[in-house]
C-alpha cells in the first residue's frame, strides 16, 4: 500500500492542484484492478513497472512535452539557427572591427589593436551563440507548449506538415555546382573587411618594426588622400559584392546569369583596381625609398614592378575565377 501511495503521490505532485484528487482516485482504481486479489510486494512492483515512470505518466495527463524542443519543430529550429546565427555574428563582428579601427591608433600600434580585436571576436562569437541559442530556444519552447494540435508530424520552415508537394519548390542542385551558405556569408564578411582595410590603409598597411615600444607601423604604404578620392567606386564594389553574396545564398547554385553578374563585378573591380594602381603618388615616398634600398633598386623601378606585378596577378586570378564560375554553371546544363 505504501508503494502504491508513493507512486500516486509522485504522479500527482507534477500535475495542477485542481486535477490531483480526481487523477489520484483514477490511478488508485487502475492499479488495484491490475493487482490480483491477494497481491504481494512483487506483484506491486510488476504493476508499477507496467504503469511506467511517474514523470512520464504525469506528462501524459498534463498533455505537455517533457522536452524543450521535440521532433515536431526540431528540424525547423535547427534550420533557423543555422540561418540566423551567421548573420547576427557577421553584423556583430563588423561593428566590432569598425568601432576599433575608427578610433585613433596611437603611434601605429596596430598589432595591439589586432590582438584586442581577435580576443574580443572570440568573446563576441561565444556571446552571439549563447544569445541566439537562448532566444530561439525560448521561442520554440513556447511554441511547443502552446501548440494545441495533436499531430506530431515534423514541421517544415513554413510550420506546416511536410507533403510531397513541398519537393516542387526545392531545386535539384548537383554537388559540384552548389553554393554553400557559408560561401555567401564569407563573401559578405570579406567585402566588408577589405573595405575597412582600404578606408584605413594608412593605419593598417605599412612597414612594421619591432622596437622598444613593441611591434608598430613606422611607414604607411599608401597615400590615404589618393585612396579616398575613389571612395564612391569602392562603396559601389562593396555593395555589389554584398548583393551578389545574398543572390548566391538565394540561388544556392551556379547559373549562367549569376556567373555573368559576378563576371561583370569582377571585371569592374579589376578596372577600378588598375586605375587606382596607375595613379601618381599612390605610394608614400618613405615606403618606396625603404623598399628600394632593401632590393637595391630605384624607387621608380620598384614602383613600376609593384604596379605591373599587381596588375598581372589580379588579372590572372580574376581570369581563373571567371573560368571556374562558368565551368560550375555549365554543370546544370549537362545534368539536364
Amino acid at each position: 500500500m505504501d508503494l502504491i501511495n508513493l507512486y500516486i503521490q509522485e504522479v500527482t505532485r507534477r500535475l495542477p492542484e485542481k486535477n490531483r484528487e480526481d487523477i489520484a482516485l483514477e490511478l488508485e482504481s487502475t492499479i488495484y484492478d491490475m493487482l490480483p486479489e491477494k497481491y504481494t510486494e512483487e506483484d506491486t512492483y510488476t504493476v508499477l513497472e507496467t504503469m511506467g515512470s511517474p514523470a512520464l505518466l504525469a506528462s501524459k495527463y498534463n498533455d505537455k512535452p517533457m522536452h524543450i524542443i521535440g521532433p515536431k519543430y526540431y528540424d525547423t529550429y535547427i534550420s533557423l539557427f543555422k540561418l540566423i546565427f551567421p548573420i547576427v555574428l557577421i553584423i556583430s563582428l563588423i561593428s566590432l572591427v569598425i568601432g576599433k579601427i575608427a578610433n585613433p591608433i596611437a603611434d601605429g600600434a596596430v598589432l595591439e589593436i589586432l590582438i584586442t580585436i581577435f580576443a574580443e571576436s572570440i568573446w563576441t562569437t561565444i556571446s552571439v551563440f549563447i544569445q541566439t541559442f537562448f532566444w530561439l530556444t525560448f521561442i520554440f519552447a513556447i511554441l511547443e507548449r502552446t501548440d494545441g494540435a495533436k499531430d506530431q508530424t515534423p514541421r517544415s520552415l513554413t510550420l506546416k506538415p511536410w507533403t510531397p508537394e513541398d519537393l516542387k519548390s526545392i531545386p535539384y542542385v548537383p554537388k559540384k555546382k552548389s553554393i554553400s551558405i557559408y560561401h555567401a556569408y564569407a563573401g559578405i564578411l570579406f567585402s566588408i573587411l577589405w573595405g575597412i582595410i582600404y578606408f584605413y590603409a594608412d593605419r593598417l598597411v605599412g612597414i612594421y618594426e619591432n622596437g622598444e615600444q613593441g611591434f608598430r607601423m613606422i611607414t604607411p604604404v599608401f597615400q590615404q588622400e589618393v585612396l579616398m578620392f575613389f571612395w564612391p567606386l569602392i562603396i559601389f564594389l562593396i555593395v555589389a559584392e554584398i548583393a551578389l553574396s545574398v543572390y548566391k545564398w538565394i540561388q544556392k547554385q551556379w547559373t549562367f546569369p549569376l556567373a555573368t553578374l559576378c563576371t561583370i563585378k569582377e571585371v569592374a573591380a579589376v578596372v577600378i583596381f588598375v586605375f587606382i594602381l596607375m595613379q601618381e603618388n599612390l605610394f608614400t615616398t618613405e615606403f618606396l625609398h625603404q623598399l628600394s634600398e632593401l632590393f637595391q633598386t630605384t624607387p621608380v623601378i620598384l614602383e613600376s614592378r609593384i604596379v605591373w606585378g599587381g596588375i598581372a596577378v589580379t588579372v590572372l586570378f580574376t581570369g581563373i575565377s571567371i573560368f571556374d564560375m562558368y565551368r560550375k554553371a555549365n554543370i546544370s546544363i549537362q545534368t539536364k
